[in-house]
């Protein structure tokens, strides 16, 4: 299969100042991700394009030396806070339309997740290995917090009714586990991504369970301290 992996990292980071490249355990941040790919058996067994997709020519720079191939540079205007990922994923995939470049699938990976294995690159990929029928998977993770165990509040912070009855009752190993979207990766058949307008949820959908301690999402300092312990931790037991 052809496969184009695209990683978005945009340079105007204000939650944590160039957090991806920031360096955490010896590498820039953009190097966990951009690894994992390149060490993945998918990469070595299919035709595959590693694709960072960055405004800046620093960012570009340091993905080169990583493996990556950035074959433009992203257009500030889409690198505004309020920039819509679909829109990114528009300007990397017309990129190639444009060159009547085709894939057999579009794969996203995010930087900002350094905890992703091989591994997990691989077990998005025999998915649709396994099953030609698969249009889309969207990686989940299991639920710190449980759902039922919250709720809105109004202004006067009233709880009754907070949690009901039937919940309350019982122990959290009797409620059902519930999953969340970790965005580390998302997989798409090209063709098929292209005609739903780039929506992720459209056709046969399906979950790739990643485990918990893959799937820290960089966001803030405190994320990225308790990933570089997660590295840290995970370099003792190679």
């Amino acid at each position: 299969m052809k496969i184009l992996f695209m990683l978005p990292a945009r340079s105007g980071s204000k939650g944590l100042k160039d957090k991806n490249i920031k360096e955490i355990n010896g590498h820039p941040l953009m190097f966990y991700a951009i690894n994992a790919i390149l060490e993945s058996s998918s990469y070595k067994n299919h035709k595959c394009y590693v694709m960072l997709n960055t405004d800046s020519q620093n960012y570009a720079d340091i993905g080169i030396s990583l493996g990556a191939k950035v074959p433009f540079i992203r257009d500030k205007k889409l690198s505004k806070d309020n920039t819509c990922i679909v829109d990114v994923i528009d300007n990397s995939i017309s990129y190639f339309k444009d060159r009547q470049v085709d894939f057999d699938l579009f794969a996203m990976v995010q930087v900002t997740s350094p905890l992703i294995t091989a591994q997990d690159i691989d077990n998005a990929i025999h998915m649709f290995e396994e099953d030609s029928q698969l249009d889309t998977i969207n990686s989940v993770t299991e639920s710190e917090i449980m759902p039922l165990w919250c709720n809105t509040l109004d202004k006067d912070l009233d709880m009754k009714d907070f949690i009901s009855e039937e919940i309350r009752k019982k122990n959290r190993q009797e409620l059902p586990v519930y999953y969340r979207i970790t965005g580390a990766i998302r997989i798409s058949k090209w063709n098929h991504f292209i005609n739903n307008k780039y929506d992720w949820y459209q056709g046969n959908v399906k979950a790739l369970i990643m485990d918990n301690a893959h799937s820290v999402d960089i966001d803030t300092v405190e994320d990225f301290e308790w990933a570089k312990l997660l590295l840290k931790r995970r370099s003792k037991n190679d």
